[in-house]
């Protein structure tokens, strides 16, 4: 006898107990819910019914928030990896501006990349120059080395009034750095050497 579903199908009722459109059309469904939670790939913005552009817009603005609340340039995200966003664009790793080498203290003979922007020194992992173990150095901020692209340029500058020496002088205010400058604070000095320097410079991109 053929009948007609709630659905408005129309089906034999003595060969299928329930229509077989409404279980063809749930089954279908089922396997696109399964591809959906499962399906991993990348797709258009366009293709989803949600506005992503301010949600993207809102999570770099915080991302921009978060860099410049630390030091213009470096990125303070709290994973493995350095994320810049700066002069130098988006990196996973800035390019390398010069080196701090230690000479004397706690972490004698171990060297330091310099980035683009403000390095900040300190005991604190989250300073970009880590001296953990010199205790008389201050754990937040207690100097830092700024590289500035535009005039190719290296400057010491003492944070937080903290004692800081270039050349054995007390820093009393910001003064470029030369190559071979020696910075001493606390028990450790540490010997300054540059990669950009007179024509040689990364290029803006």
């Amino acid at each position: 006898m053929i009948t007609r579903c709630s659905n408005g199908h129309w089906y034999d009722n003595s060969v299928n107990r329930s229509c077989p459109h409404c279980k063809l059309e749930s089954e279908r469904l089922s396997i696109r819910l399964e591809e959906i939670e499962e399906d991993d790939r990348t797709i258009s913005i366009a293709e989803v019914d949600v506005s992503l552009g301010e949600e993207l817009g809102a999570i770099i603005g915080n991302s921009q928030h978060n860099i410049t609340s630390k030091n213009g340039i470096h990125s303070g995200v709290e994973d493995d990896r350095t994320v810049s966003f700066g002069f130098f664009g988006l990196f996973d790793q800035q390019p390398v501006t010069g080196w701090l080498v230690c000479i004397t203290g706690t972490e004698k003979g171990k060297d330091f990349r310099l980035h683009s922007g403000k390095n900040f020194v300190g005991r604190s992992t989250s300073m970009d120059i880590v001296l953990v173990d010199d205790k008389k150095i201050s754990r937040d901020r207690h100097c830092s080395v700024t590289y500035d692209p535009v005039s190719n340029q290296f400057y010491i500058s003492s944070e937080k009034g903290n004692p800081t020496y270039k050349n054995k002088k007390l820093l009393e205010a910001p003064l470029i750095l030369e190559e071979g400058d020696r910075i001493t604070i606390g028990e450790t000095s540490l010997l300054f050497i540059p990669f950009c320097k007179e024509e040689r410079k990364w290029e803006k991109e």
